[in-house]
This record gives structure tokens, C-alpha cells and sequence, in this order.
């Protein structure tokens, strides 16, 4: 595995232990997520830097153009130019209507995370007996009842509004796929980085609040299944 110097040890060990030793679950679970955060940046960082499109809001006209939308799904354009300015792709089309395209590499986070899931995802199967009571921990933690149908996710609550005005009309799967919820009915590792990875941004942005019961639940539930994935890593990284 990639070598790990005496600070990167230092620095895993010190919240992994923060973690262990805390009686809150919630600086327990943030802790061991800053561990697992800085041992997946480590191994993949190099790897996470892509190209990334923005696009520029002041010189483009997006209203004009998101009305052309609307009356055809295929707009054609009458021209383009593409320039290449210390390193950042500038990309100017006309249809007539502007728009201007910035692309840059980007360190992408979410990406560490995917290339994790890659790797270890045979080991994560192979390990079933070990998880599978952890897994259904967390899926119990997050079960919600639909017209009589337990469904199992927890929700981005950064779409919280986007959630509300779908839930009653819009398919689970949908809701899973358009990023309003993330699905926890499948042990697989895949399902798990997804759901951990939304309470952490539910915690991070300021979406959980500790006492409330139901949030108490998932953030005691998910730890576990976190810090079995640390320990893991922790040990084939020998840190």
C-alpha cells in the first residue's frame, strides 16, 4: 500500500484514538471520518485531480438559452472557440446566445472516496459475516415506512426542499439517482460510502443536531460500520 509518513501517521492515529475515547458520538463519527478522509487522500490524491467544467454566469446567457431549451431539446451552435490560458481550457460557444466554458484540473474529493470503493470493494464482500450485523444496524437506524413499504436511506438534507416536493410523486430509485437521498437497502460497499458519506455532509453543513432523537440514532448507528472500515485500512496501510 502507499507509504505513510511519520506525520500522515501521526496525524490518522491521533483522531482514530480521538474517536475510540470519545463518549459523543457525534465527535466520535466526525473524527474517525477526518482518519478515514486523510488515509483516502493519501492513497489517492494523485489520481483524484480531473478536468472540471464551470461555467461563467456573467458572460454567458443562461436564461436565453434555458428558454431555448424549453421549446427544443437540441440547440445547434453557430460557432465556437476554444483557447487555452495558463492551463485552463476557455471555451466560448455561440447559439447565438453565449455561453462560456471554464475547464481546470480540479482536485475532486468525491473522488477518492469512488477509487476506494474500487479497491476495497471485493474485501468489503469477502468480510460479510463480520458486517452484515453492522450493516443492518445502520439500515434499521434509517428505515421509513411508505404506505405500508419499509424503505431504507437517509436523506441530503442540502435537498431537503427538493425532497419534500418529490417524495409523493417521484419513484425511491428516482429520488436515489437525482442525489435527493442515498439508498441503504444493499451491503455492499458501494451503498455504504454513499450513505456515510451523505450523514457526514448532513453533519458537516450543519443538518444534524445532537439530542434529536432520530439523528442521534443514525450517527450511533453509522459509526460503527466507519470505524470497521478505518481499523481495516489502518491495518494494511501498517500505520
Amino acid at each position: 500500500m502507499e507509504y505513510f509518513d511519520e506525520k500522515q501517521r501521526k496525524l490518522i492515529c491521533t483522531w482514530h484514538n480521538l474517536s475510540e475515547k470519545s463518549e459523543d458520538y457525534y465527535m466520535a463519527f466526525i473524527s474517525e471520518w477526518i482518519a478515514f478522509n486523510a488515509i483516502c487522500y493519501n492513497l489517492y490524491h494523485e489520481k483524484a485531480i480531473l478536468e472540471r467544467a464551470s461555467i461563467d454566469r456573467k458572460k454567458s446567457k443562461l436564461g436565453e438559452i434555458e428558454k431555448k431549451l424549453n421549446q427544443s431539446l437540441n440547440i445547434s451552435a453557430e460557432g465556437a472557440v476554444i483557447k487555452n490560458i495558463n492551463d485552463k481550457w476557455q471555451l466560448d460557444v455561440t447559439f447565438p446566445d453565449r455561453l462560456f466554458i471554464s475547464i481546470s484540473k480540479t482536485f475532486t474529493e468525491d473522488n477518492i472516496f469512488t477509487l476506494f470503493v474500487e479497491d476495497f470493494s471485493k474485501w468489503y464482500l469477502d468480510n460479510l459475516v463480520t458486517n452484515e450485523a453492522l450493516f443492518l444496524q445502520l439500515k434499521k437506524a434509517l428505515k421509513k415506512s411508505e404506505n405500508g413499504i419499509d424503505r431504507y436511506y437517509v436523506i441530503n438534507m442540502a435537498r431537503s426542499e427538493d425532497y419534500r416536493i418529490n417524495y409523493s410523486s417521484m419513484d425511491i430509485v428516482q429520488l436515489d439517482q437525482r442525489n435527493i437521498i442515498k439508498l441503504c437497502e444493499t451491503n455492499e460497499l458501494l451503498t455504504i460510502k454513499n450513505v456515510l458519506y451523505q450523514i457526514r455532509c448532513n453533519i458537516f453543513h450543519g443538518e444534524k443536531t445532537p439530542g434529536d432523537i432520530n439523528d442521534d440514532r443514525i450517527v450511533r448507528s453509522a459509526l460503527p460500520l466507519l470505524r470497521l472500515i478505518v481499523n481495516y485500512l489502518m491495518e494494511i496501510c501498517d500505520i
